[in-house]
């Protein structure tokens, strides 16, 4: 038996403490853009421990193709500064789901930041988070699981 409430995105059983995903995210999906393989790595543990898959790409040009058929629960990118793979990856969630949530791991300097801000503004982007560094335990956890409750509409789950 699951500890759960009606709708809710997330389940977790009180004697095995595993957490599964409700019916209402399907097959949940990460995608993650990166310029080498550290931060699919380090994401890795989590989402297996979620049941989130994981697709990491090098290159945000293809995700077009990609978000239709995985239709992901949210993307991570990293990346030195912004520059036009960046853009490439905000243009692709305006397209695809302006609401959808964005997790950009990039060095904190005002330039990054009015780059982030004016995009945001641009695209109509409404979840765009930025991280100075690649995300630890708690903070992916709960990007992770607001992503899941925008999907579920569930109740948050405390960590």
């Amino acid at each position: 038996m699951s500890i759960t409430m009606e709708k809710d995105a997330w389940q977790i059983d009180p004697v095995t403490q595993r957490v599964t995903p409700d019916e209402a995210l399907g097959n949940p999906a990460l995608i993650v853009v990166e310029s080498g393989y550290a931060l699919s790595a380090a994401v890795q543990e989590v989402c297996d421990f979620l049941q989130i898959a994981v697709y990491s790409t090098q290159d945000p040009r293809g995700i077009p193709a990609l978000v239709p058929d995985i239709r992901p629960l949210a993307i991570i990118q990293e990346a030195e500064e912004v520059d036009c793979t960046v853009y490439d990856l905000l243009m692709v969630v305006a397209g695809y789901d302006p609401a959808l949530p964005v997790m950009m791991v990039l060095p904190e300097n005002p330039q990054n930041r009015g780059a982030l801000d004016a995009a945001r503004r641009l695209w109509q982007i409404d979840d765009l988070t930025h991280s100075p560094e690649h995300p630890g335990i708690r903070a992916l956890i709960e990007f992770l699981f607001h992503a899941g409750r925008r999907i579920g509409q569930g109740r948050f789950m405390p960590i």
